[in-house]
C-alpha cells in the first residue's frame, strides 16, 4: 500500500479531516490536498508529522512494514533475557510464561 493511501486510511480510522491536519501542520488546505492527491510529493517533514500525529512509524507510512508501531526498545539486560529465552525448549518457555503470569498476579495483591 502506498504512502497516501495509508495516510488516507489513518485519517478515516481516526475520524479526522485533511482540514484539521492542514491546520495542525501549518499548511493551507490546498497544499495538504496536493500532497494527498499526489500532485506534489509529500515532504519528509510532513510524513514525520503524520507519523507523530497518528502514533505510527514512518516505515509503516512508507510501506516498509505492515506493523504500525515500531519495535519495542529493549535494554541490554532485556535483550540478554530474550536471547536466553530463545535457547530454551518449548516446554521450558511455557513454564517461564506461566511463572511470569503467577508473579504478575502476586504483584496485583
Amino acid at each position: 500500500m502506498e504512502l497516501r493511501q495509508r495516510i488516507k486510511n489513518l485519517i478515516e480510522d481516526n475520524d479526522t479531516t485533511q482540514k484539521k491536519l492542514a491546520e495542525r501542520f501549518h499548511v493551507s488546505e490546498s497544499t495538504m490536498s496536493t500532497y494527498m492527491t499526489g500532485k506534489y510529493r509529500m515532504p519528509a517533514w510532513c510524513v514525520k508529522e503524520f507519523a507523530e500525529y497518528f502514533h505510527v512509524s514512518t516505515d509503516y507510512l512508507y510501506g516498509l512494514t505492515d506493523l504500525p508501531q515500531p519495535p519495542m526498545a529493549l535494554s541490554e539486560g532485556e535483550q540478554d533475557m530474550v536471547r536466553r529465552f530463545r535457547t530454551l525448549s518449548r516446554e521450558q518457555r511455557e513454564l517461564i510464561v506461566k511463572n511470569i503470569a503467577i508473579m504478575q498476579e502476586q504483584n496485583k495483591a
